[in-house]
This record gives C-alpha cells, structure tokens and sequence, in this order.
C-alpha cells in the first residue's frame, strides 16, 4: 500500500482512491490558481460509471448539500443519485454520491487527511452491495461538506 502524498496520519491509498496532486502537492495560491476540482468531479463520475455499470454524469444528480465557499454561500458540496434497475425481483436500488471535503494533513478521523472529492455507491435489493468510498486526492477545492 502507498501513502497519499502529503498525509501526516499515513492513510493508504485504497484500491477506489486516486492520486491528482502535483509532487510535490501544490500550496496556497498555487493550489488555487490550478483548481484541480473538475477534473476530480468528472474523474469521480468515471470511477462510478465503471464500478456499478451505470451510465449517468453530474446533471444527473441533485444537489443536496451546499456550503459557504470562498466564492459563493451556496457552493454545491454533495450530489445524489438514485436508480432502479432490472425488474421484478432482481430490481437493484442504487445510491451514488459525490462530495467535496477540505480537511487538513494530520486532523483525525477514520478517513483521509488530505482535500478531496469522495464518492459512494451502494445498492439495495437484488444482489445488495454494502456502501463502498472512494476518493480522489487534489490540493484546493473551494468548499467543503
């Protein structure tokens, strides 16, 4: 396993976690200036698309949780997706959900200590998956949940 670079608490990269920082990570206005953002949100759609076999893109999803940025009071923070597939009995619930989080190197937790775009899936019904987080690492997001 590898540590994500810039960790003080050490957190592994998981096989559902992805590196975009620079290296070395980019600080303060440097970081800002090169916002990695939408490429970590478009980067989390992918990664989504390929482990539940959907087809959707961000448009798709609601906005369900906004924050204070440092651009807008009503930045969007956390998107939610949900869809049935098959039918009859072997339909599956699914949940997807991407959200921003900045959190400092070294601040506890049982997750990352680095920013980032997180996402989730999980699927009730038919052939149930448990709730599976990935994330993907990047040095300035404008917001946070």
């Amino acid at each position: 396993m590898v540590a994500v670079r810039g960790t003080l608490n050490n957190y592994q990269l998981s096989a559902y976690d992805v590196d975009l920082q620079d290296n070395p990570p980019l600080t303060g206005f440097s970081a800002r200036m090169s916002s990695k953002e939408n490429a970590a949100k478009a980067r989390a759609i992918v990664e989504l698309n390929n482990r539940t076999g959907l087809n959707v893109t961000l448009d798709a999803f609601t906005v369900t949780r906004t924050s204070a940025g440092d651009v807008s009071r009503t930045t969007p923070v956390e998107w939610t997706y949900n869809a049935t597939t098959g039918h009859g009995g072997h339909a599956r619930n699914w949940t997807l959900m991407v959200d921003m989080d900045i959190v400092t190197p070294g601040q506890g937790g049982n997750g990352p200590d680095r920013t980032h775009v997180g996402y989730s899936y999980w699927c009730t019904g038919y052939d149930a998956i448990g709730r599976i987080n990935g994330h993907i690492f990047v040095e300035y997001l404008p917001a946070s949940r």
